[in-house]
């Protein structure tokens, strides 16, 4: 009897003593692999900076950003024109037709497909990385610079922004070259409809890398949540301003 309640008790034991028997000898248990990336789980520029940051350190292989951000978060890829090493993702997102939310992931990669750089909506992720590009703010000589005041439709916002404005800087005065642009715009921080965050200035940026650039994503994805609590915070300005008027 009494072996019997022994073999029982080392047999409940056994899993815990087969798992400590591996890590003494040194077998490394397998890691929890990462989850599925989705573009709906992140509402911040903060947040999606140090998501980067953590996921896709410097040195990372093109491939695994294109499975991610493309494969799993089904943004559109579209690669630089003539500079194959550069990339960009783009995901938007219509929140509730009071603003259409754009997610633009650009990266730099060597010649090998590693990671060098990589940007949110044109701003760089990593300090120690490839440094930003800063087009000269004078012109050639011959030349003459040109700022340009620009809109980029957003019609299925009808409700609220269906138009964003931005300034271009263009060195040569040519719109047909691109690597001498430099864009300045506004744009909000959350990618939340009825708390879209403070307003955040984008200064300096690539336009081909920022929110206003007019390369079309595959699909405006709707927003995931409850547009109710927007339309009630938005119905209540628009009656405050018509009786203060």
């Amino acid at each position: 009897m009494k072996i019997s309640l022994f073999l029982a008790g080392f047999a409940k034991r056994l899993p815990i003593l087969s798992a400590l028997s591996l890590v003494l000898c040194g077998a490394a248990l397998p890691a929890a692999a990462d989850p599925a990336f989705a573009f709906g789980s992140i509402s911040t520029l903060d947040d999606m900076t140090s998501l980067i940051r953590t996921r896709f350190p410097l040195g990372t292989p093109r491939a695994d950003l294109r499975h991610a951000f493309v494969d799993q978060g089904h943004a559109t890829l579209k690669i630089k024109p003539g500079v194959p090493g550069i990339e960009k993702y783009i995901y938007d997102i219509d929140l509730c037709h009071y603003y259409v939310w754009r997610w633009n992931i650009s990266a730099d990669y060597d010649d090998g497909g590693k990671l060098l750089q990589a940007y949110v909506n044109g701003n760089i992720v990593f300090p120690d990385g490839s440094p930003k590009k800063i087009v000269p703010k004078t012109a050639e000589p011959g030349k003459k610079v040109s700022v340009y005041r620009g809109q980029r439709p957003r019609p299925e916002a009808y409700k609220g922004e269906s138009s964003l404005a931005f300034i271009l800087f263009d060195r040569d005065s040519d719109t047909a070259t691109k690597d001498d642009q430099a864009l300045m715009g506004a744009g909000p921080s959350r990618a939340v409809p009825e708390n879209m965050g403070k307003m955040f200035v984008y200064s300096d940026v690539d336009p081909w890398r920022s929110i206003f650039d007019f390369d079309p994503a595959d699909r405006i994805v709707p927003y995931a949540g409850s547009c109710e609590q927007a339309d009630k915070i938005y119905g209540e300005q628009k009656r405050a301003q018509k009786q203060s008027r």
